[in-house]
């Protein structure tokens, strides 16, 4: 079995919570269904398909009071639930407009970022609460935002460049981070967990600069979850600091990349915007290569994975094919990925 480009039936990263302000709408494409954004009364997010069920005129396009909605063509009304509260032209006073609905996803505020989950049809959204993604910090904190960069490709090569440990050597080249003059062997344990894998809790690698910074006792562990998520939780004696980097699929050749970012130490907010200048600077290195290989991938070329350093890849698409077919066979999802220790030189 081939599985989908798009899993379904999963939470996506939407956006930082800073994005949606209260009173105003915002669209957004993602798995190629068009789906607007905004804030009910109560200021909790909402999430609608981006459509008027009369006409199908975007409804990101019309006005938002803060309480409905109203189409910018015929002037029909929607509350949050997606509700038909009102339509104008119709003289018909017993008509019940609020059985015209338009599809409302489930949606969620979590540690100050939106998430949305994707069914694969309507009837699909029993197990969302099961589902809501746990993001590693106290429910009353909240996650910086870093940066957002659109990635020319499919979720697909977005995800394995995000877990492919061979290129940091040299897309990620810098003083503060690692030289390819410094290459060594690393050899770590994976083992599977919850929708993916994680590389158990170790001592960063002394040839990682960005780590030796952090005073104290240091470990981290860094986890992968579908649909394409990468977790990095690190350790500093008490403290923690988790870096979270989001891929949501916009549509077949493109991939949004968002990056949030959350550290117990107080004294963060004081070096807030270096360590954001820094951290933009490392996503954009791999945007600048995604550039690269988008142009590549235009002549169709055969690709390959070989050895150790691609069984994260060869995991992931082994992680696709197994939710793909438990969705469409209701039957348990079972992770396919066994303990293993890996090997490769960066």
């Amino acid at each position: 079995m081939t599985e989908s480009l798009f899993l379904r039936n999963l939470w996506y990263f939407a956006m930082h919570g800073s994005f949606l302000k209260r009173g105003k709408l915002v669209s957004k494409e993602i798995l190629g269904e068009r789906i607007v954004f905004g804030r009910d009364e109560q200021n909790i997010p909402f999430a609608l398909r981006d459509n008027c069920p009369h006409r199908g005129v975007p409804l990101s396009e019309g006005w938002y009071d803060g309480k409905e909605i109203q189409c910018c063509y015929h002037g029909w009304k929607f509350d949050h639930t997606g509700a038909c509260t009102k339509i104008p032209a119709l003289a018909d006073e017993k008509f019940d407009c609020a059985k015209i609905r338009v599809f409302k996803y489930p949606c969620k505020e979590i540690n100050g970022t939106v998430w949305i989950y994707i069914p694969r049809n309507k009837t699909q959204l029993q197990a969302a609460e099961e589902r809501v993604p746990d993001l590693l910090i106290p429910a009353a904190e909240k996650f910086r935002f870093v940066e957002k960069v659109t990635m020319p490709a499919n979720i697909d090569h977005s995800v394995i460049g995000l877990i492919d440990p061979a290129h940091v050597t040299f897309v990620h080249q810098s003083w503060y981070w690692r030289s390819a003059k410094k290459l060594k062997l690393k050899e770590k344990k994976f083992e599977p967990c919850g929708l993916g894998f994680k590389m158990s809790r170790h001592k960063p690698s002394s040839n990682s600069k960005g780590y030796s910074i952090l005073k104290g006792e240091t470990s981290t562990e860094i986890n992968f979850q579908l649909p394409g998520n990468r977790f990095e939780h690190i350790r500093v004696g008490n403290h923690e600091i988790v870096s979270i980097t989001c891929l949501t699929p916009i549509n077949e050749n493109e991939t949004e990349l968002n990056h949030i970012f959350y550290a117990s130490f107080s004294f963060v907010k004081y070096l807030w915007w270096p360590l954001r200048y820094l951290g933009k600077q490392f996503i954009h290195q791999d945007l600048h290569v995604f550039q690269k290989l988008q142009r590549g991938l235009e002549s169709k070329p055969t690709l390959m994975l070989i050895g150790e350093p691609d069984a994260q890849a060869r995991w992931y698409h082994e992680l696709k094919r197994e939710w793909d077919m438990s969705q469409q066979n209701n039957t348990p999802f079972e992770n396919p990925v066994k303990e293993k220790m890996l090997h490769w030189i960066t």
